[in-house]
């Protein structure tokens, strides 16, 4: 439906809050606007749908459940700040969501653009099948996983691929109310899961397939059920989709397993993120498996090394390194210390001893006869020094006549 002259309008004030901007897209049930959140001053994303057909009550069920779409908080989910009803028009009232406004491109831009690695389609596959496990835990089908639905914000080089999903303009509750007539179909027929395209009941397992067939565009480059929204919607009725076998084990399993034509078949959460999260495809270097270990032996315990007892220090004088080369040097220098220690000993005692030693006697008076009157004299006493007696000398003995020989003169006596 067109938008005429209500969504036309880039300076128009939707629910007194926000005005509208640029438009950034547009689809079959809904326009996507840049806006400007006056009360709060910040850049948001504006989508606003078609009008409702049902009457009020249709149309407040639907304010509803955008309110409950508001409250999500996941990483991988775009983030919502608001929803609610653009009343402009009273015959024809419309619904709104704001969320944030993403920069970067779509992933169905991204794949018109370069092919996108398996390791890219590892972290695209694993992050998506967290946001639905988080989404399906709250009793909401997403019903239109599509290529054009995620967002990659801008990252630096290098960076893994965050994708963000987004669109919930066609989500509805499980075992709710449908939004649709009985047997009218709801979302992009090339990405349709069997039930939505007969017609029947749908659960989360209907946007597991849909996200299957993404990620086998992604590795493959083309897209699995091209052709009319009718050819395309029987097409998966008659056949499933091709997997290469190219792709390697892992991806084969896991692809087929998604797009199996029974719901109950496919997959949960967990598991798709776990394989998903596994870096094991053919692009990827295979390690070499790891050398076979030996099992385990018994060995006898090892007696507990006690720490050396630390050498004292040698002494002054000794040598370094070896203790018994610095012993003779030790005892030859005690040697010579004790050798000195004794000269120096003999010293003193020999000059405390001269100090106290008496004086010499005086010598004899010529005049005196040379043999010596013996007498007695008389001691002078003295209170510290004794004075001794001098000794008389001891008589020659005279020398017999007959063995002396003369000089005729007759002087041999």
């Amino acid at each position: 439906m067109p938008d005429g002259p209500i969504t036309g309008d880039s300076d128009a004030l939707i629910a007194g809050r926000y005005r509208l901007g640029t438009l950034i897209g547009r689809g079959a049930t809904a326009s996507v606007y840049r806006a400007q959140d006056e009360r709060l001053g910040r850049d948001v994303a504006l989508k606003l749908f078609a009008p409702q057909l049902g009457g009020p009550d249709e149309l407040a069920r639907h304010e509803n459940e955008m309110r409950l779409l508001a409250t999500f908080n996941h990483p991988s989910l775009v983030t919502l700040f608001d929803a609610g009803t653009d009343h402009r028009d009273p015959e024809h009232a419309r619904t709104f969501l704001t969320m944030e406004l993403i920069h970067g491109p779509d992933l169905y831009s991204r794949l018109r653009d370069r092919p996108l690695t398996t390791q890219d389609v590892a972290h695209i596959g694993a992050d998506l099948a967290s946001a639905l496990e988080y989404v399906h835990g709250r009793g909401i089908i997403h019903r239109d996983i599509k290529p054009a639905n995620v967002l990659l914000p801008e990252a630096p080089v290098g960076s893994p691929i965050r994708p963000k999903l987004t669109d919930f303009g066609i989500a509805r509750i499980i075992e709710g109310t449908r939004l649709t007539a009985t047997g009218t179909m709801v979302g992009t027929a090339a990405y349709l899961s069997p039930e939505q395209a007969t017609g029947s009941a749908l659960g989360p397992a209907s946007d597991i397939y849909s996200l299957g067939l993404l990620l086998l565009e992604c590795l493959t480059g083309k897209l699995e059920y091209p052709g009319t929204s009718v050819e395309s919607a029987v097409a998966r009725l008659h056949r499933p989709p091709r997997v290469p076998e190219a792709l390697g084990t892992r991806w084969v399993d896991l692809l087929t397993a998604m797009t199996s034509a029974e719901p109950s078949a496919r997959p949960a959460h967990w598991r798709l993120s776990k394989h998903c999260g596994m870096p094991s495809v053919p692009a990827f270097p295979r390690q070499r498996p790891l050398p076979r270990m030996e099992p385990r032996r018994a060995f006898p315990a090892c007696p507990i090394a006690r720490p050396a007892q630390r050498r004292p220090p040698p002494r002054w004088g000794a040598a370094r390194g070896n203790g018994r080369a610095g012993k003779p040097v030790i005892r030859a220098r005690r040697k010579a210390w004790a050798v000195g220690a004794a000269f120096l000993t003999t010293a003193l005692v020999i000059v405390g001893v001269s100090a106290f030693q008496p004086p010499a006697p005086a010598a004899p008076d010529p005049s005196v006869s040379a043999t010596p009157t013996p007498s007695t004299p008389t001691p002078t006493p003295s209170p510290s020094v004794e004075i001794s007696t001098p000794v008389a000398p001891a008589p020659v003995a005279p020398v017999p006549p007959g063995r002396h020989k003369g000089n005729g003169k007759g002087n041999g006596g």
